[in-house]
């Protein structure tokens, strides 16, 4: 039994293969919610697609959830849907709400942490929320209207990233896991490291055209990797047009070419990372979308959701595999551990004297054997 046990306990820890990753889909409840009227029966039927789509979570950008009065409602559906969910926040977003050359001042701070303290209580009490990821806030030279060694000396301050720090460990304080996240490529704008930080978020949107681009999402990785701590891929989509103020990142042809990408994408970035996310559900400002405004799913949401869904039937056909493999070696090992049984107990037995109590015994330690194998058996073969 001791050998059944270690042997099934072996199988059942190998048959998994390469651990499943997770892939979320970004989803902005404004998106109706603040542009279109308060329509939670919206927001609720795209939770709902999100899920039939195939996404194992979904990560909500936290824009007007709190004033909204969003927060448990989002919580309560996710969890009842079977989605997980990271928040993804940040305490100025480029200019909108503050200027972001201006953090840290205590005013973008504590609004900051107003907003959190809603969202970081309320996830507390759900076990599906991963992450509260906080954004480095950056001020981009082209859009906060200062130089670019400004920039740097900013995000390598001493200010900067103490309150960084210390927002984390706000979030912490509830009982929450916290990442940072940063959307500068790591050569042009080097972040700090924020040592309290369960995790790093990153937005490796490519470079080049038409293409996923995958050494610069490992490159952009390795930056953060370094730091010893889990990273995962925040935000990364496709866009097939550029609105005039945009960088030129996440650019394809056409429809069609984004459809295929995004399989290429979920293929490269799930054998490296425990966490993915596409960009996003909807957006109109340069046509990431997966989904159009009335709720039906553009081509590359259908090419998404065919890659989630093939997935998902290949870790069910190689579950069948394993248990049915299990099954075998264990009736194998049973049979030997029978018959092992049965072979030394009947050369005890060829003492007449003995023999009428031995085969007693005999008989009796086969029934119990049999009847323990049997228990053994429709516990891992289902």
């Amino acid at each position: 039994m001791l050998v059944l046990s270690q042997l099934s306990f072996g199988f059942c820890c190998f048959s998994g293969g390469q651990p499943k990753a997770l892939v979320f889909l970004a989803y902005s409840p404004y998106w109706f919610q603040y542009f279109k009227g308060n329509n939670w029966t919206q927001v609720a039927r795209d939770l709902e697609l999100i899920k039939l789509m195939g996404f194992d979570g979904v990560r909500i950008h936290y824009e007007y959830v709190v004033e909204l009065g969003l927060v448990e409602r989002l919580l309560e559906c996710t969890q009842r849907l079977g989605l997980k969910v990271i928040w993804a926040t940040h305490a100025t977003y480029w200019n909108n709400k503050f200027p972001t050359r201006d953090f840290p001042n205590e005013t973008i701070v504590q609004s900051y942490k107003a907003e959190l303290r809603i969202i970081a209580n309320a996830s507390s009490k759900y076990s599906h929320v991963l992450y509260i990821s906080v954004f480095y806030p950056i001020p981009f030279p082209a859009v906060a209207g200062i130089t670019y060694e400004e920039c740097l000396q900013r995000i390598s301050s001493a200010d900067f990233n103490d309150a960084i720090k210390d927002i984390v460990a706000y979030v912490k304080s509830f009982g929450v896991k916290c990442t940072v996240e940063s959307e500068g490529i790591p050569r042009d704008f080097p972040v700090k490291f924020i040592e309290n930080a369960d995790g790093y978020g990153i937005q490796p949107f490519s470079t080049r055209k038409d293409d996923i681009d995958a050494q610069h999402i490992l490159d952009y990785a390795a930056y953060f990797e370094k730091s010893g701590k889990e990273v995962f891929i925040g935000e990364y989509g496709f866009r097939t047009w550029k609105p005039a103020h945009h960088w030129d990142f996440g650019m394809v042809s056409c429809e069609a070419t984004k459809a295929e990408l995004i399989k290429q994408y979920f293929e490269f970035a799930s054998s490296r990372f425990e966490i993915i996310t596409y960009f996003a559900m909807y957006d109109g400002d340069g046509g990431w979308g997966l989904v159009n405004d009335d709720g039906t799913l553009r081509l590359s949401g259908w090419s998404a959701s065919q890659w989630l869904h093939s997935r998902e039937k290949m870790f069910e056909t190689e579950r069948a595999f394993n248990h049915l493999v299990i099954g075998v070696i264990v009736e194998a090992v049973a049979i030997v551990i029978i018959a092992t049984f049965t072979a030394v107990t009947y050369k005890r037995t060829m003492n007449p004297s003995t023999h009428n109590s031995r085969m007693m015994r005999i008989i009796l330690g086969s029934f119990y054997v049999n009847r323990l194998l049997g228990i053994r058996l429709d516990i891992l073969c289902p």
